[in-house]
């Protein structure tokens, strides 16, 4: 807060004038030349409780010594290895100005956030994205898998800010061990590769290959009869772009999973734009945001329950 002439009794020692506060309410004041200023304070005030007094950042940690020390391991850990620093700015929508006093030109206020409401909140987020969890895990699909584990990322930056606010108990239906145990025994999974038009180029190929491999799938031969088929098609669509030995390319790559009654498990598509001097380069370039698509998405793939 700036440093002015001392503001009224309550803003000094507002915890003792506002009984409220500490127990059904968070509290924060601020002050300001304008009312505005104040209110901006006092929301940076809160929004710094929920930002600084979490346990830890939100983590999901799948290391090599949670899923075995191997090189699909280690690039399942790239999916999910992330600090989640979750925005609070709905968090404080709920504020409401407790109290508002001018003293010659300085504006000062005592803003609060009920505990109650904000609980619910991150409650019903939490149990929305378990109840996702669920129904994904009913599935028995490996591709549900990195989805998963992101929306408990997300669960675990909502529950350490539930802790702030409520002493209620969390319950969740899909926990992150038993997610993990399933990952850790996984067996291989044989799945062929199909193309449906133009074949794909080898970068391509090989992005989608090492995109399966954390999940322990092995492409082989169709002839080798494997329980499931990813048939890709590859297209290429061209805009106008006024820059001579350049063009602008739409690059798609569409995915469908087929088991091995020909029905169609799910499907997806990724989409890149480009700049490039032909396809062949486009494609190319495109490769690497196809492959952060395929990762955000493959969960699609899987709208009807696996057998492995």
């Amino acid at each position: 807060m700036g440093v002015y002439a001392a503001g009224p009794e309550w803003f000094s020692d507002y915890v003792k004038a506002n009984p409220g506060c500490e127990r059904e309410f968070l509290c924060a004041v601020g002050d300001g030349e304008t009312l505005a200023d104040a209110l901006a304070e006092a929301r940076s005030e809160v929004a710094k409780f929920f930002q600084t007094r979490v346990k830890s950042k939100s983590l999901i940690s799948t290391s090599s010594e949670q899923l075995g020390a191997s090189a699909a391991s280690g690039t399942f850990n790239e999916w999910t290895n992330k600090t989640v620093s979750e925005e609070t700015s709905e968090l404080i929508s709920g504020l409401e100005i407790k109290k508002q006093e001018e003293i010659g030109s300085h504006t000062y206020v005592l803003m609060t956030l009920d505990r109650k409401k904000t609980a619910k909140l991150l409650k019903d987020k939490i149990d929305e994205l378990d109840n996702v969890n669920a129904k994904a895990f009913e599935l028995n699909s490996r591709f549900t898998f990195p989805k998963i584990l992101k929306n408990l990322t997300l669960i675990e930056a909502y529950g350490e800010r539930y802790s702030l606010v409520s002493d209620a108990p969390l319950i969740l239906k899909i926990k992150k061990d038993l997610v993990l145990g399933k990952i850790n025994k996984l067996k291989p999974l044989k799945m062929a590769m199909q193309t449906k038009g133009r074949k794909l180029p080898t970068k391509l190929s090989h992005t989608l290959i090492d995109t399966l491999s954390p999940l322990k799938i092995v492409i082989v031969a169709k002839k080798n009869l494997p329980k499931y088929t990813l048939r890709s098609e590859l297209q290429t669509e061209e805009e106008y772009f006024n820059v001579e030995g350049f063009k602008k390319l739409n690059v798609t790559l569409r995915l469908e999973l087929l088991n091995s009654d020909n029905t169609v498990m799910g499907k997806m598509s990724a989409l890149s734009e480009q700049v490039a001097r032909n396809a062949e380069q486009a494609i190319e370039k495109a490769a690497p945001e196809i492959k952060e698509s395929f990762q955000e998405t493959m969960d699609q793939l899987t709208t009807i329950k696996m057998e492995d």
